[in-house]
């Protein structure tokens, strides 16, 4: 099972490598994937339809290149979710998550910490030291939550939603706190 998750997981990185979704279009406002053009003299600038980011303590990760895939587009038992800063740059963001009731749906949320055995999510820091949810304490203050908004499948076939919460390395207590996350992200499968 452990070489499957490990090749799984590959794979994922593999797409995400090969892959950018950063589609653009006119627009005067703020939130992304507002596509509405408010006018305004020609100034205006262009905010991308799909996004990846958040605050890694405190400093904006804005993730280029970006990944979300399933494992069987017929039966999804798990969804991979990969933001890295370039095809070929970290810091990175991995999320692994499997099947729970309700299923796939909008609303559908996860709790990440040292409870979870099997849903995850791992940030990789430029200088390759890696942050796990597996070895975040389980408590009210710690872990990584994410949300999806809004789960679109099949049609259209792309997922929204936020996240925050702390990360650990599992060598020692160093943690990192993540804020402000926000993703919209397209299905690859």
């Amino acid at each position: 099972m452990k070489f499957i998750q490990t090749g799984l997981i590959g794979l994922v990185l593999l797409f995400a490598s090969a892959c950018s979704k950063t589609d653009s279009t006119p627009t005067g406002g703020n939130n992304p994937g507002d596509t509405t053009n408010t006018g305004g003299g020609g100034g205006g600038g262009t905010t991308p339809t799909y996004y990846f980011s958040c605050k890694v303590n405190g400093v904006l990760q804005d993730f280029k290149a970006m990944t979300l895939i399933k494992d069987n587009p017929d039966d999804i038992k798990q969804v991979y979710l990969v933001g890295q800063i370039s095809d070929t740059q970290l810091p990175n963001l991995l999320f692994t998550l499997n099947f729970k009731s309700p299923g796939w749906v909008d609303g559908l949320s996860f709790t990440l910490d040292e409870n979870d055995f099997v849903n995850f999510a791992e940030y990789k820091t430029p200088t390759e030291l890696v942050f796990k949810s597996k070895a975040t304490p389980a408590s009210a203050n710690t872990g990584l939550r994410i949300t999806f908004s809004k789960m679109i499948l099949p049609m259209g076939q792309y997922a929204m939603g936020t996240f925050s919460g702390t990360l650990q390395l599992e060598e020692n207590l160093n943690t990192v706190v993540i804020t402000e996350g926000k993703f919209k992200c397209k299905f690859m499968n």
